[in-house]
C-alpha cells in the first residue's frame, strides 16, 4: 500500500501546492479544508494529479477531527504524513492586541494542530515511516523577535501570530521527544514570506516555493525535533 497524507489548509496557497506535490509523488492525499465548497473545488482542480480526497476539517473545531481520522483509518488503515499547515495571521502588536485576537490565533495555530496530532498518533504509529510537519515562520524565532529586520517598523510585529507560532515550535520539540520511541519524525519549518492570504498577498515567494521545504520534510530525511527553512536548519 502506498503512503497516505493529511494536509490541513489544503484548498489554497501553500497547502494546495503541498497536496499537489505529494499526490504527484504517488501518495494518497486527504486535502483538509474548513469550507466544503472550496475543498471540493480544490479536489476537482487536482483530479489529474493523483489520488486526492476531501477532508472537511476546521482546526478550531476539534470535535470534527476524529471523524476525518476514522475515515482515513477505514480506507487505508494508517497515516504516514500529517502536515499541520492551516494557520492565521491577525493584526495587533504587543501593546494593542485584543484578547479575542489572541484566542483565535492560539486556537488555529497551536491548540488545533496539537489536538489533531494527538488524535492522529495511533494511525501514525501504524506507518513504517511516519512524519509530522508543522508549518511555522521565521517570525517565531527569538532572534527575529529581538532583532526584526529594519524593514519592519519597531513594535509592529503581529503579537498573536508570532507568539502562537513560537508555541507551535515548542510543541514540535515536545512531540518529537515524546515520539522518539515510535520512530515518528516531527519537525517545524518556515516557508518564507509567501504571497498568500496569511501574508495578505504581500510575500515575495510563490506558494510552490514555500511548499518545497514542507514537501522535503514530509518525504525524506532522518531529522526530528528540528526547525528548517528552504536553505538550512535554523535556531529556534
Amino acid at each position: 500500500m502506498g503512503k497516505v497524507a493529511l494536509v490541513t489548509g489544503g484548498n489554497s496557497g501553500i497547502g494546495f501546492e503541498v497536496v499537489r506535490a505529494l499526490a504527484l509523488r504517488g501518495m494518497t492525499v486527504w486535502l483538509g479544508s474548513r469550507d466544503r465548497g472550496k475543498g471540493e473545488a480544490a479536489v476537482a482542480d487536482l483530479a489529474d494529479t493523483g489520488d486526492v480526497h476531501l477532508a472537511v476539517l476546521d482546526t478550531v473545531l476539534p470535535e470534527g477531527f476524529q471523524s476525518v481520522l476514522d475515515a482515513i483509518e477505514s480506507k487505508h488503515g494508517k497515516l504516514d504524513v500529517l502536515v499541520n499547515n492551516a494557520g492565521v495571521s491577525l493584526h495587533g502588536n504587543v501593546l494593542e492586541v485584543d484578547p479575542e485576537t489572541v484566542r483565535q490565533s492560539f486556537e488555529t495555530n497551536l491548540h488545533g494542530p496539537m489536538r489533531l496530532t494527538q488524535l492522529a498518533v495511533p494511525l501514525l504509529r501504524k506507518s513504517t515511516d511516519a512524519r509530522i510537519v508543522n508549518v511555522s515562520t521565521h517570525a517565531a524565532q527569538f532572534g527575529f523577535l529581538a532583532n526584526p529586520p529594519g524593514s519592519i517598523p519597531s513594535g509592529s510585529l503581529p503579537y498573536a501570530y508570532c507568539v502562537s507560532k513560537a508555541a507551535l515550535n515548542a510543541a514540535t520539540v515536545m512531540f518529537a521527544e515524546a515520539l522518539l520511541g515510535d520512530n515518528i519524525k516531527v519537525n517545524a519549518c518556515s516557508p518564507g514570506l509567501v504571497k498568500t492570504q496569511v501574508s495578505r498577498f504581500s510575500g515575495t515567494r510563490t506558494p510552490a516555493q514555500g511548499a518545497a521545504i514542507i514537501i522535503r520534510l514530509a518525504t525524506e530525511g532522518e531529522e526530528t525535533g528540528q526547525f528548517f527553512d528552504e536553505n538550512c536548519k535554523m535556531d529556534w
